[in-house]
């Protein structure tokens, strides 16, 4: 028969787990903490209890928990939350542990009994720096990949001849609505939209789909057949609609409008 674990077997499990375990009560007192002893990624934190968040973090860092484990004790079920925590928010850190910035996923958790006479709840905290800086890194690559197509597109529509009649349609960019001057009305999806408003600021000039497929998709792979989803949905509208303007392809060119249209951002 398999024999219970007893106290020592469950303290020593607690003890190796590899993220650190807090248990927590309502006014911020460190009842007890547990796990997270590899100091590549966490700071030890057996000094912390018995102390309180208000003695050990600064006033705004404190006050930020003290917000969370409250609401994680008025809420039912698992709260989770990121935050980053600088050698800088914690007073009296020893030497030992990282020295930049961390960032941690917070899981907290309710406890069905009280510690000190207190609610109290169990906060779990994995170091997620690595995700975090990947993420940030990745962030940065599509804002200068963005800025680039955005660059050429300006480049591109600032060589095109000034406009000589008057745009016989409108498409509100806000509402996803194409607008004739007859009245016609045509609603159009997101992408139908930016797909439109992309030939249209060429002004009727041939734009390569891969150019298209660079500024609808930016930071993904261009592929030129993403494009004809989209590009056949909205043909169909247009000829449902029994609109006069017509997307035209020219084989190994690229697509154009048949007519002018003014965008309403």
């Amino acid at each position: 028969m398999t024999q219970p674990l007893c106290a020592n077997h469950l303290l020593s499990i607690l003890s190796s787990f590899p993220d650190p375990v807090f248990l927590l009560t309502r006014s911020g007192r460190y009842g007890a903490v547990y796990g997270g002893t590899d100091s590549r990624y966490y700071h030890d934190g057996t000094g912390l209890i018995g102390k309180t968040l208000h003695e050990v973090l600064r006033p705004e860092k404190a006050d930020w928990f003290l917000g969370e484990i409250a609401r994680a004790l008025n809420l039912p079920g698992l709260q989770i939350m990121e935050y980053g925590l600088a050698a800088g928010d914690v007073l009296g850190l020893s030497d030992t542990g990282p020295a930049q910035t961390i960032w941690f996923e917070g899981r907290v958790q309710r406890l069905n009994f009280q510690i000190d006479g207190e609610d109290a709840v169990l906060w779990v905290a994995s170091n997620i720096t690595h995700k975090r800086t990947v993420e940030v890194q990745l962030s940065e690559a599509l804002r200068r990949e963005r800025d680039a197509i955005n660059t050429m597109w300006q480049r591109m529509t600032e060589k095109l001849p000034a406009k000589k009649t008057q745009a016989r349609w409108t498409l509100n960019m806000v509402a996803g609505e194409l607008r004739g001057e007859a009245g016609e009305r045509v609603a159009l999806t997101g992408m139908e939209t930016q797909l439109l408003a992309c030939l249209a600021e060429m002004g009727g000039v041939t734009v390569e789909k891969t150019a298209l497929c660079a500024r609808l998709y930016p930071g993904e792979p261009v592929d030129p057949d993403r494009v004809n989803v989209s590009l056949s949905r909205l043909r169909r509208k247009l000829v449902e609609q029994q609109c006069g303007l017509a997307i035209r392809s020219l084989f190994g060119k690229g697509l154009a409008l048949s007519e002018a249209v003014d965008l309403q951002r």
